[in-house]
């Protein structure tokens, strides 16, 4: 997957940090960042400061704020998130709204390799019809069944994704979004960190793990968010999230699941 998100770009840029303030080199993959929303009001956290407080002979909250101040000096950061240090040494990272918005848009137009899309469906390129498959977990069937039936309904009512779509979300990136779109977005950002970075080492417990959180945030976003009776920004927006959902359920699953019966 050929993307360039969030997770990566705060890992590096507090690598970075570290090496300037402290002459230390850790490589950007060994930063702990882990999602915080909706449980804390920060979107990631990071406990790199206490990891390397004994390698530093400083307390970690001092090593916090040190990243922190080094980070905040850079603009081009501080305009797409800020990043915060508390408790015994916390790093706590908050996202822009644009920015969140942005990542919805550049997630849902990055390529899977052996996913394609098709009359607005993400779909395996080798599709194989196996209806005796027991394996599949009744919720990732549930959230991904209800995936296809909205995107379906949403060009029956012209809210699809298209050229239009995309030129109108890209001009609407300030719109607030809702705390149980941003958690979905979340994780489907952490699904396609994983897909970058996946090793054979405990692949089917890291996917199905995963698959069990998406479908799990996307079922409280169907709950909590009107795709429809919405205004059309709104909509339009949305509709780009199931889309990403819908892509990133079909490419984290297990090799013995088939999602193609929705289809």
């Amino acid at each position: 997957m050929n993307f360039i998100n969030p997770s990566r770009i705060i890992q590096t840029t507090i690598a970075n940090a570290i090496s300037s303030a402290f002459d230390l080199v850790i490589e950007p993959s060994k930063i702990s960042l882990e999602i915080g929303y909706p449980k804390y009001e920060a979107h990631y956290t990071s406990t790199i400061a206490l990891a390397i407080t004994n390698r530093l002979n400083l307390s970690p909250l001092q090593i916090a704020e040190a990243i922190a101040l080094t980070c905040s000096q850079n603009l081009e950061i501080t305009s797409q998130w800020q990043i915060q240090a508390l408790g015994k040494g916390w790093l706590n990272i908050f996202l822009s709204e644009q920015y969140i918005t942005k990542s919805l848009l550049a997630l849902e137009q990055s390529p899977i390799e052996g996913i394609i899309n098709h009359d607005g469906l993400w779909q395996k390129r080798d599709i194989f019809m196996d209806f005796s498959n027991k394996s599949l977990v009744p919720i990732w069937q549930y959230a991904y069944a209800r995936c296809c039936a909205l995107i379906r309904l949403a060009y029956q009512n012209n809210v699809g994704i298209d050229v239009v779509a995309i030129h109108e979300l890209s001009l609407h990136l300030s719109l607030k979004l809702e705390p149980a779109e941003i958690s979905l977005l979340l994780q489907n950002l952490a699904i396609a960190n994983y897909l970058e970075n996946e090793t054979c080492l405990d692949r089917h417990q890291s996917r199905t793990k995963l698959s069990q959180s998406l479908a799990d945030a996307f079922l409280q976003f169907y709950d909590r968010c009107r795709i429809f009776g919405v205004s059309r920004e709104i909509a339009v927006r949305r509709i780009f999230l199931i889309s990403i959902t819908q892509k990133l359920l079909l490419a984290i699953a297990p090799p013995e699941i088939n999602y193609a019966m929705y289809l």
